[in-house]
């Protein structure tokens, strides 16, 4: 049995459907049209609770007949668009982002996007925007509500006679309060988890057991409709990515979405009527379609045009996302929904069984097959596979640090046979040029020690609040470097401006850094620049109070596209890539001016030595992406192997004057 419907509920749909698609394809004016995700959940939550409740206390409720209804309502549009997105993958996507769309696709196959995403949430991931299905984090959010919750409702309604009150308003609390703590610790998993999202579903599941009774009086729900509305509006045109969410921001889309529900059960208002008019209702019945074809309609014009989508770009997509929505609601969604197509349940749950296990082969076909890298190797060679043997052989020395009980010792550089003399110290920029210092000192027959982490510079008691691993990292560098005596020379390699501007380079995914003195914490925040000269001396005086000499790397020039998919995409329309996104001198300058500076400044005070990677990677106009065939970047920052291995003569001359 279905609840009565109400066309005031499309209509919210459609705001929910209309705010994602706007802000994801770039409208200033909605960012924070994200929030529309948390409208959609409200709408579930008190629609499916209405429906289980009322089967429930007529004991008609069936979990077969309720997982036939959401396999019906959620799978054969969701099929249609993942065939079309691999299939234009095969086409478009490099063989790194091919073989991560396998991933996505078994994860929403099987209603996990949501945790994989929040994996691949981390410091090396690629930018969002190039994963296809990334937006069915939000449908794995709502099947994971939809298997969990009948048992729930089963379980309460046994324990307490068919009352739910007392546990789902407990539930959603403990929810809530989840969400806002997490929120402020570990933003990603908030972001992604059901744990810290399910009382947004809740809050729509305690609107349908009438925890608050119906508004008796035209006023009040004229009053909470139009109040409704304007928290929906608030947190459409005034959030933005950097709002933090969910948490307690979160409850304005939520409780906005609960008032206008709210606010047409006993009757319809002024917003009932807005939200009711036919083109209005009209986007809501086709929302779902429409959510499921917009980002891959973006993802995959943003990943051929490479540069930020014009105008006439968003309306195109716009226009086809309508119109291939439109047609999927028609011809894919309802005759499923009314059993024009597998009539039976048995017929839809044996074929979405089916479904999911093709998916999943398709997907891992992909993943084992690397993205299938000889698709096009006659055009642009063997340098896409992602496998990178020396990248992954700095990455297991980055743990190395960390056993040091255990008698492991950190790994060496340069040639063996002769002992160390010098340090290799840095973040993630260092962990890519590592190949350069190597090879460097192999040349130049000295030997030494490397110790890097991602997202932690060498700046002492400098950290970013609510963590403490760079400190205790840089602190158990300072250790080794106390005990062996021998190592007299510390080169440092630092990705400088992002620490010290505190922003993502260009399109560079991410959120920017905070920086914050540990020894006055009370004074919060403060600008980058200065954290990072106050640092930086703290990590100079103890280095010379050792008897150090220090060699500091000047920033390497950053990119801000994505350097592999992006050269992809050229060769594969005939582009140059260098001429499409290398920076040029006067961006490079823009970006590491100040922080150059800086390090000048200080090596002339401090008394340490500042060599230059720019003559090795750059010419008078540009930094180029690639020579010769091969990508000079793995990222949109990091130093590809070969890359990094033409900076080896400036550590070769280095070592051979010491």
């Amino acid at each position: 049995m279905t609840p009565k419907y109400r066309a005031d509920i499309d209509g919210l749909r459609a705001i929910a459907v209309l705010s994602v698609l706007l802000f994801h394809v770039g409208l200033p004016q909605f960012s924070g049209g994200y929030v529309g995700v948390d409208i959609f959940f409200v709408i579930s939550g008190y629609l499916i609770t209405t429906i289980i409740v009322r089967e429930i206390a007529e004991d008609n409720f069936s979990i077969r007949t309720f997982y036939e209804r959401r396999f019906r309502r959620i799978l054969p549009a969701l099929v249609v668009v993942m065939l079309f997105t691999l299939g234009t993958g095969a086409l478009l996507l490099d063989p790194a982002n091919f073989a991560d769309l396998g991933k996505s696709s078994i994860a929403t196959a099987l209603f996990s996007s949501n945790i994989l995403f929040f994996f691949q949430s981390g410091y090396f991931d690629g930018p969002a925007e190039m994963k296809p299905l990334l937006h069915t984090w939000s449908l794995a959010v709502e099947e994971q509500y939809y298997i969990f919750f009948p048992l729930l409702l089963i379980f309460i309604a046994k324990l307490e006679h068919k009352h739910y009150r007392r546990s789902l308003v407990a539930i959603t609390l403990l929810s809530f309060i989840a969400s806002v703590v997490v929120t402020e610790a570990k933003p990603d998993a908030a972001f992604y988890l059901i744990p810290t999202r399910a009382w947004e579903l809740f809050v729509g599941s305690l609107l349908a057991i009438h925890l608050i009774p119906p508004w008796r009086t035209q006023g009040l729900r004229e009053l909470g409709g139009l109040a409704g509305l304007a928290l929906l509006l608030v947190a459409i045109f005034l959030y933005t990515p950097k709002t933090p969410f969910p948490g307690y921001t979160a409850l304005l889309p939520v409780l906005g979405s609960a008032l206008i529900i709210h606010a047409g059960v006993g009757g319809v208002g002024m917003v009932g009527r807005l939200l009711s008019l036919s083109p209005v209702v009209f986007i809501g019945l086709i929302s779902y379609s429409l959510y499921l074809w917009h980002w891959p309609l973006i993802v995959y014009t943003k990943y051929y045009s490479i540069h930020p989508l014009s105008g006439g770009q968003m309306a195109a997509i716009i226009a086809a996302a309508l119109l291939l929505a439109t047609l999927s609601w028609r011809f894919v969604e309802r005759p499923f929904r009314r059993r024009q197509l597998l009539a039976t349940r048995a017929q839809v749950l044996n074929a979405s069984g089916v479904v999911i296990l093709v998916m999943c082969g398709v997907g891992l076909t992909l993943v084992v097959e690397q993205g299938f890298t000889q698709r096009y190797a006659d055009k642009v060679g063997d340098n896409y596979s992602g496998i990178d043997p020396e990248w992954e052989q700095w990455g297991k020395c980055e743990r190395r640090i960390y056993l040091m009980s255990q008698g492991v010792d950190l790994c060496t550089m340069g040639v063996q046979g002769v002992s160390d003399s010098f340090f290799y110290w840095g973040d993630s920029h260092a962990r890519a040029l590592a190949s350069a210092v190597d090879l460097g000192a192999k040349e130049a027959g000295v030997r030494g020690r490397v110790a890097t982490h991602n997202a932690c510079p060498p700046l002492l008691g400098i950290e970013r609040p609510k963590q403490m691993f760079c400190e205790r990292f840089n602190q158990r560098v300072i250790t080794y470097l106390t005990a062996h005596p021998e190592l007299k020379t510390i080169v440092f390699g630092v990705r400088w401006s992002l620490s010290a501007t505190g922003e993502r380079y260009k399109y560079e995914s991410g959120r920017g850094v905070e920086l914050m003195d540990l020894e006055h914490p009370e004074q919060g925040v403060q600008p980058n620049i200065e954290m990072v000269e106050l640092g930086f001396k703290r990590t100079l005086a103890l280095l010379h109070s050792l008897g150090r000499q220090v060699v500091v790397v000047a920033p390497l020039p950053e990119v801000g596209y994505e350097v592999p998919a992006v050269y992809y995409s050229a060769q594969l329309s005939g582009r140059d890539a260098d001429a499409l996104i290398a920076p040029t001198r006067a961006e490079y300058a823009a970006r590491a001016g100040g922080v150059r500076a800086l390090l000048e400044r200080l090596a002339e005070s401090e008394g340490f030595r500042l060599i230059d990677p720019i003559p090795y990677l750059c010419d008078a106009e540009r930094c180029p992406v690639s020579h010769a065939g091969h990508l000079l970047y793995r990222d949109d920052d990091h130093l590809s192997t070969y890359g990094a291995r033409r900076v080896a003569p400036l550590f070769r001359e280095l070592f051979e004057g010491l």
